[in-house]
């Protein structure tokens, strides 16, 4: 149900965090309930799901008069997010206090009913981040194949969504390594990502941070030229991945793919060209295809 979790929440659960670093801050949990008990009157009160719920106080906070696309999708993906904790707290029978249970079940089923009724409300919504969210949550394939549409119409800017159109890819190791190369395009070093968490059009105001995605997307590539048994490119994406301090990476699977020394050292090299350009923010894929097919590979 939740294949992309990691992409989908790209997006809202950062947005949130920064927001409640300080009791002063207007986006405090603890403030916002003291002054709207309204926010919190429904939600559980216990130490149990405490992130998830300080998230979904921040969005309904934010959505009372914020009625953008993005503000939805924080209060969307929150909602989701507390809805996973909260029916598990709700299976627990605490022993010193029995009425916390039918606190949180109370809580699941407010927030069951409001997630329900925003899904519906968002349904017929072409934002990308919403779009992924229904795809990964409710496996509906009209919002796949519209998100797809949308990729072919318009350029992203945040790599999440090239991840996450890769994704959708998975089979098609082409069409993956396609999308990945241009969410490792629009990577960079001195950001934490400005506009969106997930993992759905700039929705708000942070998204994964860099080395995170990096991460997901230099691994991804690498698996999908493994997928493609070109081993040569597979090696190449290692290398680099090596390069951007990306732990547990394992080049001995190559041995047996006999890649030679000189090859090696060619690839060494490439490799690291591709990591410099990727920090100073010039690698493009076009430049990335020019350099193989110059190369011969």
């Amino acid at each position: 149900m939740h294949r992309l979790r990691s992409i989908s929440r790209l997006i809202p659960a950062i947005i949130i965090t920064g927001l409640l670093t300080s009791c002063s801050d207007p986006y405090d949990a603890v403030a916002i309930c003291e002054n709207d008990g309204a926010i919190c009157a429904d939600l559980n009160t216990d130490k149990w799901c405490q992130t998830e719920r300080n998230d979904l106080i921040a969005s309904r906070f934010e959505a009372q008069t914020n009625a953008s696309v993005q503000a939805k999708y924080a209060l969307l993906t929150a909602l989701s997010d507390y809805q996973e904790c909260i029916k598990i707290a709700a299976l627990i029978e605490p022993r010193k206090h029995p009425e916390l249970k039918t606190q949180r079940v109370s809580a699941m089923l407010s927030t069951y009913d409001e997630l329900i009724a925003l899904e519906k409300q968002t349904r017929s919504s072409n934002n990308p981040y919403i779009l992924n969210y229904h795809w990964v949550s409710h496996n509906n394939e009209d919002a796949k194949q519209r998100f797809i549409a949308l990729s072919k119409q318009q350029s992203f800017d945040d790599p999440a969504l090239y991840f996450a159109i890769a994704n959708i890819y998975n089979n098609n190791s082409d069409k993956a390594i396609a999308n990945l190369l241009k969410g490792i395009a629009l990577l960079d070093d001195n950001a934490q990502f400005n506009s969106s968490q997930l993992d759905n059009a700039q929705l708000g105001n942070s998204r994964l941070d860099n080395s995170a995605m990096t991460t997901k997307l230099l691994y991804a590539i690498i698996t999908a030229y493994m997928h493609k048994r070109n081993y040569q490119l597979a090696y190449l994406w290692s290398q680099v991945a090596l390069i951007s301090d990306i732990k547990n990476i394992n080049l001995s699977i190559f041995n047996k793919h006999k890649i030679t020394t000189s090859e090696q050292r060619r690839l060494d090299k490439l490799a690291a060209k591709i990591a410099e350009q990727i920090e100073d923010k010039t690698f493009t894929a076009k430049s990335y295809e020019y350099t193989l097919s110059a190369i011969g590979l």
